[in-house]
């Protein structure tokens, strides 16, 4: 009678440490991607930032509502001088909400053009990702600028201020389409950077247990 043969030894498992799963995700997220259209991309988004760039530069030395061209003085004591922004007189707290949002809108152009200039590839995942959140912070203090600047050169008499209410909600409702739009864009957009490493991960889980 043959011997009966020894039972299949059983694997042990492997422990998923923290440090391993540190390792897997910097791997995958300088690991390079195919993507046979990241040079036009990168090209569009260039020109894009330094667009913005540009306009974010204008509106600062040329702000909304113009500058004083003479200075003013009562009694010895300046009002206000020449170059400085009308509207940060007039309008002084929507112009403070705009000097802000111009400001955080440049800041995030330049980085998005040292970004490119650093020489990195659009092709790493951590490149794209970081250019997305670089553009989407770009965009949208660019539209929230545009919005305090026409707050801050729009006129609140009695007479016209129905139509500026309307005005007024209408920019509001662009902006929650905006962050609706560009939202969902970002949530597809992790997700499809982030499913074949989960997935790679669900799968070694699933073997070694």
């Amino acid at each position: 009678m043959l011997p009966s043969p020894p039972p299949p030894q059983r694997q042990q498992s492997t422990p998923i440490t923290a440090g391993g799963c540190c390792r897997q995700v910097f791997e995958y997220f300088i690991e390079k991607i195919d993507d046979p259209m990241a040079e036009r991309k990168a090209d569009a988004l260039l020109i894009a930032a330094s667009v913005l760039a540009a306009m974010n530069y204008q509106a600062a030395i040329s702000p909304p509502g113009g500058a004083y061209q003479d200075t003013r003085s009562v009694n010895g004591k300046i009002e206000y001088e020449a170059g400085q922004a009308i509207a940060a007189y007039v309008a002084a707290h929507e112009y403070k909400r705009f000097s802000v949002a111009n400001t955080i809108s440049f800041t995030f152009s330049m980085t998005t053009m040292f970004l490119f200039l650093s020489g990195l590839s659009l092709k790493r995942r951590i490149f794209s990702l970081l250019l997305t959140a670089s553009m989407f912070a770009t965009i949208t203090a660019t539209t929230y600028s545009f919005k305090y600047a026409m707050e801050a050169t729009t006129p609140d008499h009695d007479e016209l201020s129905a139509g500026w209410k309307f005005i007024n909600r209408l920019v509001t409702g662009a902006l929650i389409t905006w962050f609706v739009l560009a939202g969902t864009t970002i949530v597809i957009f992790v997700y499809k950077l982030l499913k074949p490493l989960v997935t790679v991960a669900y799968r070694q889980a699933t073997v070694k247990t």
